[in-house]
């Protein structure tokens, strides 16, 4: 059985592997151990955050950020999801699609309009996922710039 359920700071030293896990697969460096869990406890202290992890026989095997901000566009609350990330060996078990069911409760009854998400362009096994979802696609250029080094 897998409990979807909100993060812990008990979780952490679970949570780090499964970040690793996403940020390899995007061929980005995970920043150092302790910068990391620095950033988890953030996350888990902010009112505007909230992470989800998906638990099965006492092991971590998906997890999932929620980020509340108010849109102009939407003229409510919304949610971004980042972070959906289920371990590899897990996969096509519908872990993931509980992880976003569970995002979408907890953000229906913080009064949301609606969830999004972020997909890099290359990703297509994330694609398919979603829209099996029913997320709808939408169409944008994503923009930044580093501010630190």
């Amino acid at each position: 059985m897998i409990d979807y359920r909100p993060a812990s700071r008990a979780d952490i030293s679970q949570l780090l592997p499964l970040l690793a896990e996403i940020m390899q697969h995007h061929g980005v460096s995970p920043p150092s151990k302790d910068r990391l869990e620095t950033i988890i406890e953030t996350i888990l202290s902010s009112s505007g955050h909230s992470l989800l992890v998906a638990e099965a026989d006492g092991r971590l095997i998906g997890m999932c950020v929620l980020i509340f901000s108010y849109s102009t566009w939407s003229s409510s609350l919304v949610c971004e999801l980042q972070d959906v990330v289920v371990t590899e060996i897990r996969r096509r078990e519908h872990v993931g699609r509980g992880l976003v069911d569970a995002a979408e409760s907890l953000a229906q009854a913080r009064g949301c309009s609606r969830v999004f998400l972020l997909a890099e362009a290359w990703n297509l096994e994330a694609h398919a996922f979603y829209r099996s979802l029913g997320l709808a696609e939408k169409t944008c250029l994503y923009f930044e710039r580093a501010l630190i080094d």
